[in-house]
């Protein structure tokens, strides 16, 4: 039977919300597989490592954008007087529409967690293992990634068990507004075994997305802007510096021949020289003929005439950077005077409403697909900044740097750790949206009517409405319902997020006083300037 049959809602809203959504679904694959095959190594055209990279990171796009289905599915069941709807008057409609928003989210979720914990960690240790040019057997490889791949899958396991029979805690016992408008979100959010296990593994890998926002993300949100504002180094003065530092080569070159001339032994040192010398012939030969192709190029002298327009696209990028970061700034500072760390920073009220990104996307949703739209771009926006972070930074396990992230030539396991980082971030984003836009992604637009003085008033909804009034978007369910029983869960994210604010104010200092890029870094590829010492000209 068709969930509009079951659930008795318009035709027209089921095919609006779905449709839109599949449009969204196809747009985000059609993303994951260009920016994959941006990367991709072109040397390993091996497919098990593209699909593994493209499968994770479509998924989490999806999960991410569920959001504003979800808003839009529960304001919607209200009129804007604050009176439900004729369809949604039933309280069983209500919850069965609720019920198939939380199991797409639960099914998405399910999902990434196979990918995160088992599809990836298996794909990397098999081409760990070596690959198709290796006399490694495939059977042998396979063994292995099985192997190390049991890790993860015990340690999935261990997550959904200690979440489904663990008790964190509960709501503490005290008088008070707080405490009654915890109990009143406890009440809306109860929750079964496996609910709890769900939330809590979405939690540990929020967790971990939060710090891939510190280390990443938040330098993107600040380098990414300045990418279009300044200017690459002047190509002609650097084909300057290259001539004339050949010229010194050559010198030296002609010296030791002059040195050696009479048919004397060659010492180990000078021996070293020659060769080094010998080896940047070649290598100053290929710079020179790469900076001159940029030189002339018909796109670097089209992008010397959108200049204009890239500083405005530029400056515009930052601008959105800062209201994001303010809105989360407001939400942390409202946290931080108004909880504490015994309720786990949770929020019951919002007390500073203007939260620019939270005020734009309440009022947005209004006017279907609005919002939608909005939040498209903002997940992108913060996607293409948490990769431009991973390519400026790499992917370093402690102090060891393991993979570049450079286009054509990231090898399959970059790609595959990339993935990882990439869904670990857009997971985390989930719980961000709570914080930059609390307001839209708890409630929405929806609205109460209470008499006041026999007066009809209209209220927006919040954790004081009258029972039965108003309810809670099932992505705030989910986060919250793990959240208000472990104290130390929410102070850990808050602590984070405030680590995040403070990380994109260093790296926007960084940023902004950074030296302009050389053309022979863009010329060969991105690459860092420390990696090749020719570069440092």
């Amino acid at each position: 039977m068709a969930l509009n049959d079951t659930i008795k809602i318009p035709i027209e809203l089921f095919i609006g919300s779905t449709a839109t959504f599949g449009t969204i679904i196809l747009i985000c694959i059609i993303v994951v597989a260009v920016y994959i095959r941006k990367f991709a190594h072109e040397a390993h055209p091996g497919a098990a490592p593209r699909f593994v990279s493209g499968l994770t990171c479509s998924l989490v796009l999806m999960t991410s954008l569920l959001l504003p289905v979800d808003v839009f599915m529960t304001s919607y069941q209200k009129y804007p007087n604050g009176t439900w709807r004729e369809w949604a008057a039933d309280n069983s409609t209500r919850v069965e529409i609720n019920n198939a928003i939380l199991y797409t989210y639960y099914t998405c979720y399910s999902l990434l967690t196979f990918c995160l914990f088992l599809l990836t960690p298996f794909a990397y240790f098999f081409f760990e293992e070596g690959d198709a040019e290796d006399d490694t057997p495939a059977a042998e490889r396979l063994c292995s990634a099985f192997k190390y791949s049991f890790c993860f899958v015990f340690l999935v396991v261990a997550l959904l068990l200690v979440g489904a029979f663990v008790q964190f805690g509960h709501i503490p016992n005290s008088n008070g507004t707080i405490i009654d408008d915890l109990n009143f979100l406890g009440d809306q959010i109860k929750s079964k075994g496996i609910e709890s296990a769900l939330s809590f593994t979405i939690s540990v890998l929020t967790v971990l997305g939060l710090f891939v926002y510190i280390i990443y993300t938040a330098y993107g949100l600040s380098a990414f802007p300045f990418n279009f504002v300044k200017t690459r180094g002047n190509a002609a003065r650097e084909l300057e510096k290259l001539r004339v530092d050949q010229i010194a080569r050559e010198e030296k070159e002609r010296q030791l021949a002059a040195k050696y001339a009479d048919g004397r032994p060659v010492i180990p040192s000078d021996r070293r020289l020659m060769q080094k010398l010998a080896r940047d012939k070649e290598r100053y030969a290929e710079l020179q003929r790469l900076v001159e192709s940029d030189h002339n190029s018909c796109g670097r002298k089209i992008l010397i005439c959108c200049r204009p327009f890239s500083i405005v696209l530029g400056i515009f990028l930052t601008l959105i950077s800062l209201a994001f970061m303010s809105s989360v700034t407001v939400t942390l500072v409202d946290k931080y005077v108004y909880s504490n760390y015994t309720l786990g920073y949770v929020l019951t009220t919002v007390h500073y409403k203007y939260s620019p990104i939270n005020y734009l996307l309440t009022y947005a949703q209004l006017v279907f697909p609005l919002d939608y739209i909005l939040v498209l771009l903002i997940v992108f926006y913060l996607a293409c900044c948490t990769v431009n972070g991973i390519r400026r930074i790499g992917i370093w396990f402690f102090w060891i740097k393991m993979f570049e992230v450079i286009p054509r030539r990231t090898m399959p396991q970059g790609l595959l750790l990339l993935s990882a980082l990439f869904s670990y971030a857009m997971i985390a984003l989930n719980q961000l949206a709570l914080v930059a836009m609390p307001t839209y992604s708890t409630y929405g637009s929806q609205h109460y009517m209470v008499k006041e003085n026999g007066t009809d008033v209209i209220k927006p909804c919040d954790n004081h409405s009258p029972p039965g009034e108003c309810q809670l978007t099932q992505l705030a369910s989910i986060i919250t319902r793990f959240t208000i029983h472990a104290n130390l869960y929410g102070a850990i994210v808050t602590y984070l997020l405030s680590a995040f604010v403070g990380a994109y104010v260093i790296g926007f200092i960084v940023a902004a006083i950074r030296k302009k890029r050389s053309v022979l870094e863009k010329a060969v590829g991105d690459r860092d300037a420390e990696d090749d010492p020719l570069l440092n000209l």
